[in-house]
């Protein structure tokens, strides 16, 4: 396994969180990301190393649809479609947070795990 390959895709999805552009489009975004989470899978087999199991098992699950509603806002192409109800109760059920607020979190705590991955990556040697 390329471990500098691996390490350099993990950092184009921690750039995601900040810069959509770092990754052209909504498959490439999911193809790099569920290509390093394979890896990374490789990786603790190989080296039987729990602590990157347990990072690698709280990187939550990421959608087409929030991958695509986060470039949308990123870039300023997203439209407010629904009405005041509909909003209402999203905040209600996000904890008074929008949609783009959740969806920023989850995109910071993704890019979180994988500079924490890159780190210990970069003092194992590889």
């Amino acid at each position: 396994m390329d471990y500098n390959i691996l390490k350099k895709s993990l950092q184009m999805v921690a750039d995601f969180a900040q810069n959509t552009h770092s990754i052209n489009t909504v498959s490439e975004f999911l193809i790099v990301h569920e290509r390093n989470l394979k890896m990374l899978h490789h990786y603790v087999v190989e080296h039987n190393d729990d602590f990157v199991k347990e990072l690698l098992t709280s990187i939550p699950q990421i959608s087409p649809t929030e991958v695509r509603q986060y470039i949308e806002h990123d870039r300023g192409l997203a439209t407010n479609k629904r009405g005041g109800l509909y909003t209402l109760i999203k905040l209600f059920m996000n904890n008074g947070k929008e949609d783009i607020e959740v969806l920023k979190e989850k995109f910071d705590f993704i890019a979180n795990r994988n500079n924490t991955i890159i780190m210990i990556l970069n003092n194992s040697g590889f």
